[in-house]
């Protein structure tokens, strides 16, 4: 007999704990999740992400007898959402320090390729006439938008929107993982594809569309969609 403080896809799932069932459990509750994560300011890739989290923790620590319903229990633990929601506020830096820290960044860039390896923070501040201990407190002030290591937004016409830093790991930014997890499946094909991670070749825009039997021009929207929240998280430095 099913209990009425929870859920037919939960009894299902209790009975038989497989991954497929606790996705169905997850479907079900999306509606809730999305509902909570619309009371938060923020950025919503990130809340979604913490919010499935939080979620997920309360199904698997859930008990009936307790005398709560499932959905009461899953908001009551999703609660942490708002201290979350508080440290995702951005900071307001002074313009000096934003400016700086680009040209730091830029100028890293251009003396990597010129001279063949990363320079050292000594070898920057001379170049860029301020002090390596500046040069350091920028570091921790201001992230650049995209680092090597991300995701870059290209001016390529038919790759435009994701392809691979230069030297990139193949796993995943934090930034880049809270866009990832938000993403429909479709989109984290169209990720990975362009991308070339989680062992997928690195296609173009065309050959992408054709394999998911859709146009280009869906393609070149979604990637330039991804990039942008990639770029949003990565400019507000949350990660």
């Amino acid at each position: 007999m099913l209990d009425p403080m929870s859920t037919p896809a939960y009894e299902k799932w209790k009975i038989e704990p497989t991954p497929d069932n606790l996705a169905t459990v997850m479907t079900e509750l999306d509606p809730m999740i999305n509902s909570e994560i619309h009371r938060y300011p923020g950025p919503k890739p990130l809340l979604r992400s913490r919010a499935r989290k939080l979620a997920l923790d309360a199904v698997r620590s859930y008990d009936p007898a307790a005398g709560a319903q499932l959905r009461s229990w899953v908001v009551t633990q999703m609660q942490p959402l708002s201290r979350y929601s508080n440290k995702l506020k951005p900071i307001k830096l002074p313009e000096v320090a934003v400016r700086q820290a680009a040209e730091i960044h830029r100028l890293d860039r251009e003396l990597a390729s010129e001279w063949g390896h990363n320079p050292t923070d000594e070898e920057l501040a001379d170049e860029a006439g301020i002090s390596v201990r500046r040069i350091q407190k920028l570091r921790t002030m201001v992230r650049p938008v995209l680092s090597e290591g991300s995701m870059q937004v290209t001016g390529d016409e038919d790759s435009m929107g994701l392809s691979p830093g230069v030297d990139a790991p193949r796993s995943l930014s934090g930034t880049e993982d809270a866009v990832y997890e938000s993403l429909t499946p479709r989109d984290k094909q169209i990720f990975d594809m362009k991308t070339g991670k989680h062992g997928k070749q690195l296609l173009s825009n065309q050959e992408i569309a054709r394999r998911l039997g859709v146009t280009p021009a869906l393609i070149s929207q979604r990637t330039q969609a991804i990039a942008m929240s990639v770029q949003d998280l990565s400019a507000r430095g949350m990660l």
